[in-house]
């Protein structure tokens, strides 16, 4: 690897374990890593060393002489046999690998031109599909992941304003600091808050992203670049569809807890189009459903469903539904993975075949 290549590529690997990097860093480094297993090889020792390090590490500071020596110290030679790669191999663990990582923070320093102790550290959570996560940030502030959504937050918040990056659904319950405003980043939108209850829903795979607001007041902006502007004031018992294309807006007023439910492990749903229904539960569980039958595409559907399985929830559709259902063969793709599971939901009078 030339020297300027590797000064680049060791800046892309600080980028991403100290959580600054943009989706252009990321998929630059994730085409790096995938090149060859000496290159995955190389950054998973890289990340389990940053992990490990409990404190700075100034290149300048590491003493290659004396550490060797040490090595050499602790070293035995007890026959002509002794294997010199092995020795090497342990000399490079403690005086290398540490270089590595001096190295490393010495670049991602340097190109960001500020103090380490000026840098927010930045951790992610997930909630996989089919579950919720729960998190206490440093404010205080609680945030209910949902399902198949990603938070990313700073282990410390700065002094003017409190900033987390969200991926799916979650429901806040914002400590109150006038202050310091509390925003949530999304794809399409910019919550600010200072201290309230609301619910944002942001999914890539959804045109329509929403905003519930329980109690308090929010300022819902636009995030992209050509609608940036204000996009509502939203007042308690308010929910906010926005669509991500049209940037067309409605506002209904009612009873706020279906949309907030989840967190709770509910799913409620009001005499709502079986076609939202089964939107709702395919994007909670990660599952392609297809209606078939324009007779059910708006048939009005009431029901709760309190930690039911996928399964489950099936079941007790065409218990409680004119509708059955089937699911399809998954046939393993060229890569050995397999397809999303897809079913389809048809009229009851009606028979499918997988």
């Amino acid at each position: 690897m030339q020297v300027k290549q590797h000064e680049i590529i060791l800046g892309l690997i600080a980028r991403n374990l100290a959580g600054q990097a943009d989706s252009d860093e990321k998929a630059r480094l994730y085409e790096w890593i995938g090149k060859s297993e000496s290159n995955r090889h190389y950054f998973e020792q890289l990340r389990n060393i940053w992990n490990e390090s409990e404190k700075k590490i100034d290149p300048f500071s590491i003493n290659t002489r004396l550490a060797l020596g040490k090595v050499l110290d602790r070293i035995s030679i007890p026959s002509n046999s002794f294997s010199f790669w092995i020795c090497w191999q342990k000399v490079a663990a403690v005086i290398i690998l540490p270089l590595v990582l001096g190295a490393l923070l010495w670049v991602y320093n340097i190109s960001h031109k500020v103090s380490a102790s000026n840098v927010a550290v930045y951790n992610e959570i997930y909630a996989a599909f089919g579950t919720r996560s729960a998190i206490r940030l440093a404010d205080s502030t609680m945030v209910w992941l949902n399902s198949g959504s990603s938070l990313r937050y700073p282990d410390k918040f700065q002094t003017k304003s409190r900033e987390v990056y969200l991926k799916g659904e979650a429901y806040f319950e914002v400590k109150s600091d006038s202050s310091r405003p509390f925003m949530v980043n999304t794809a399409a939108l910019k919550i600010n808050a200072t201290g309230t209850k609301f619910n944002v829903l942001d999914y890539d795979s959804k045109a329509i992203a929403e905003v519930t607001l329980v109690s308090g007041k929010v300022n819902v902006n636009g995030s992209s670049s050509s609608n940036s502007g204000l996009i509502s004031v939203l007042n308690p018992g308010q929910h906010l569809d926005f669509d991500r294309e049209t940037s067309i807006k409605g506002i209904t007023h009612g009873d706020t807890y279906k949309y907030i439910a989840w967190k709770d492990g509910k799913l409620i749903f009001r005499n709502e189009p079986l076609s939202k229904v089964l939107e709702r539960i395919s994007l909670i569980f990660n599952v392609d459903i297809e209606l078939l039958g324009s007779d059910l595409q708006d048939y009005r559907y009431h029901a709760t469903f309190q930690d039911e399985s996928f399964e489950e929830i099936l079941k007790l559709l065409k218990l409680s539904s004119p509708v059955d259902y089937t699911e399809l063969k998954r046939n393993p793709l060229p890569d050995g993975s397999f397809p999303k599971k897809k079913v389809i939901i048809f009229p009851k009078n009606q028979t499918m075949h997988n």
